[in-house]
């Protein structure tokens, strides 16, 4: 179960327990909901703390405008040498309703007009045969670098089709 499906999961039973406050519990009837309600509670309270990871990824992308971290985001996930950090990607509604053939040949061409060395991450990284740093040693590049040419190449991709 991942940490966000954990949380999740917390949430719900504290929703419970605050619905029904004197539950006992199941094992030692003298004890209540209360003790562990607080305790969750206290475990979901949000930590005031930034992962320097999340601070970084901030910093590195406070004008894309379509991605977006959110301010009290706390999970990261390791990842070789590099950092997950959960972000949220903006689609513009305008192109989800279209979905025919014109935005695939948008995209083909996107594609094809991404530089060599951008193209082959983000197609070695859609094959999804090989980790970050695999792709990284193969091109004999960093693998901030293949994070950054797979932002790149979204970037334009997303650029490409958003326009009619």
């Amino acid at each position: 179960m991942s940490d966000h499906d954990a949380r999740a999961l917390l949430v719900e039973a504290l929703d419970f327990f605050n619905d029904h406050p004197c539950f006992s519990l199941r094992r030692d009837r003298r004890r209540t909901s209360y003790e562990l309600a607080a305790r969750i509670d206290a475990f979901l309270a949000p930590d005031k703390t930034v992962l320097p990871v999340v601070a970084a990824a901030r910093k590195r992308w406070p004008d894309a405008h379509i991605l977006r971290i959110d301010p009290d985001e706390q999970t990261v996930q390791r990842d070789g040498d590099g950092y997950w950090v959960r972000a949220w990607v903006r689609v513009d509604a305008a192109g989800l309703a279209d979905v025919g053939a014109a935005p695939i040949d948008r995209y083909v061409r996107a594609v094809a007009a991404l530089p060599e060395i951008t193209r082959q991450v983000l197609l070695a990284d859609f094959l999804g045969h090989e980790d970050f740093t695999t792709i990284a040693a193969r091109l004999g590049i960093t693998t901030t670098e293949v994070e950054q040419h797979i932002a790149d190449a979204l970037a334009a991709i997303a650029q490409a089709l958003d326009q009619a």
